[in-house]
């Protein structure tokens, strides 16, 4: 269908508005703030902390406040269940925290983290798929387990986890800029496919504004990032950055789909989405404009909910959903 004059009017309007500060919708958001997600694998992962700092910089040379990765990055999700043995978080952690510090860029990155210790080789042991969430000081702000195993991952020792859900605020730093303060949260991969998870976020008292999903998504579903990453951003008003690993044979044979994303309150693109093949850094802006604000006033989902009524209909259905 052809797209109409005032269609491409109206389109051109919301690119040309500045960003601005969204008091009218509840965003904290004071400027705009400038993210790079990877969508590329290790290539080589005893040398996983030279290739994340080397990325870091790259990112940080463009401007970039906030890196993140795909999913169990370290050592990546297609080696992690192959490793002779557990990987060490702490002295990642101890790493992950430096760099930060010292490139002065917060950063979104994951690993395995063992429940216990294989006993044996027979007996893999299990884990947490986990993530972490650093500053730009170098402080670990978020950790998050993953609440959705995914196909065999369940087979493979990962196990779900059932830790509430949190927000955290990070305060981004940008020479020449105020300081901006955000409340993030984090998901994995599968979680964000279920609108419960997003929906407990975006209401009190987590009141998320930007959601960081790092992704592990397979040639399968594309429509993971190009449908439901767009729906669960529009329908709670809030930005999604959604990263993935590239769909190239080095990287478990093709099995992943790229299609990275930044999606904003509006349900359109921020950032993205990356073609399939694609390697390197996706950069992108998250902020509000008068557009966006505008369009949360006059549809504000979350403050028209009837939670009463969901658990009323729900109770009589037999079931017991109180969110």
């Amino acid at each position: 269908m052809a797209t109409s004059s005032s269609e491409i009017a109206t389109r051109k309007r919301a690119a040309e508005t500045p960003l601005v500060v969204a008091e009218s919708s509840g965003t904290g958001f004071v400027r705009p703030v400038s993210m790079a997600l990877w969508q590329g694998a290790l290539k080589q992962p005893s040398s996983w902390a030279e290739e994340v700092e080397t990325a870091a910089k790259s990112a940080k040379s463009k401007g970039a406040e906030l890196l993140m990765f795909p999913e169990l990055f370290l050592p990546g999700y297609h080696l992690w269940c192959d490793m002779e043995e557990d990987f060490d978080c702490g002295a990642a952690e101890i790493e992950l925290t430096r760099i930060a510090r010292d490139v002065d860029l917060a950063l979104c990155i994951g690993f395995p983290e063992p429940i216990r210790s294989p006993a044996s080789m027979a007996d893999k042991g299990l884990y947490w798929n986990s993530n972490i969430l650093i500053d730009q000081r170098g402080e670990v702000k978020l950790r998050y387990r993953k609440h959705h195993t995914w196909g065999n991952e369940a087979n493979l020792g990962l196990r779900a986890s059932d830790d509430p859900l949190e927000v955290t605020e990070v305060v981004f730093k940008k020479e020449g800029a105020a300081d901006c303060k955000v409340r993030v949260g984090m998901l994995i991969c599968y979680d964000v496919e279920f609108p419960e998870m997003v929906r407990i976020l975006a209401c009190q008292p987590h009141q998320v504004e930007l959601l960081l999903v790092p992704t592990a998504l397979p040639y399968t579903e594309p429509n993971a990032a190009l449908r439901i990453i767009p729906s669960r951003a529009m329908e709670n008003r809030i930005f999604v950055a959604y990263c993935n690993y590239p769909c190239v044979e080095r990287v478990s044979k093709d099995f992943f789909c790229g299609h990275s994303c930044i999606a904003g309150p509006d349900g359109n693109f921020v950032a993205g989405p990356c073609d399939w093949r694609e390697e390197g850094l996706l950069l992108g802006e998250v902020g509000w404009t008068e557009h966006l604000r505008w369009l949360a006033k006059e549809t504000p989902y979350l403050r028209d909910r009837r939670p009463d009524f969901y658990y009323r209909i729900s109770k009589h259905c037999g079931h017991d959903f109180t969110e």
